[in-house]
């Protein structure tokens, strides 16, 4: 491949399409394009992402929901949908993804996301903490990316905060978990689906 989804700025020639699909019960009508990640349908394991998140947790009024990585945005317009009283960030890098994800949003009558464009390892949020930060990482970003997408999030999450993250075992899981066990100290794998690991940590301090 000559560019990557995690460019800031694909230069390949535009191929919209529409998907109408079912993330988790909620009916979405989602815009993508050449240059963007999963351009075909929505992710396996941004599905099962969502999904388990939805099982394990009740967000309540009031609560803030961090997504790195956003994409086209299927995971945070999923979320907005179940829990219209979070206050919900979304940040990514590759403008194409940006601007179709904004495009989504109101495509699905979702207006209560703050869209970001910015790089989700470095992204300076003006010291705004998190309850939830949850990302599906570039994997072909390379390991460092990676594990600084985790690095980060414990930044931007509260005491008693947790990150939700998704990864294949054959592209790093292992590696991953034990990265996220140094960094906060704690990791659970909460569901293995075809070889898709949902993983948490907890802030704890």
């Amino acid at each position: 491949m000559n560019e990557q989804y995690f460019s800031n700025n694909p230069q390949s020639q535009h191929q919209e399409k529409q998907l109408d699909t079912v993330v988790n019960g909620f009916n979405l009508k989602l815009i993508t394009d050449s240059g963007v990640f999963s351009k075909d349908r929505v992710d396996y394991g941004s599905q099962r992402l969502v999904e388990t998140f939805m099982e394990e947790k009740q967000v309540l009024e009031g609560q803030k929901i961090l997504e790195l990585g956003s994409g086209y945005g299927p995971i945070v317009i999923t979320l907005a949908k179940a829990f219209p009283q979070a206050s919900i960030t979304a940040v990514e890098l590759n403008e194409r993804a940006y601007h179709l994800a904004q495009r989504n949003s109101s495509l699905n009558q979702v207006g209560t996301i703050q869209w970001l464009l910015d790089d989700a390892t470095s992204v300076d949020l003006n010291g705004e903490v998190f309850d939830y930060v949850l990302t599906n990482p570039p994997i072909r970003a390379g390991k460092q990316t990676v594990h600084q997408f985790i690095t980060h999030s414990y930044k931007q999450l509260k005491p008693g905060g947790s990150l939700w993250v998704v990864i294949q075992k054959k592209q790093g899981a292992p590696s991953l978990y034990k990265h996220m066990e140094d960094i906060f100290g704690n990791a659970e794998k909460v569901k293995q689906d075809k070889g898709y690991w949902i993983l948490t940590s907890e802030k704890i301090m």
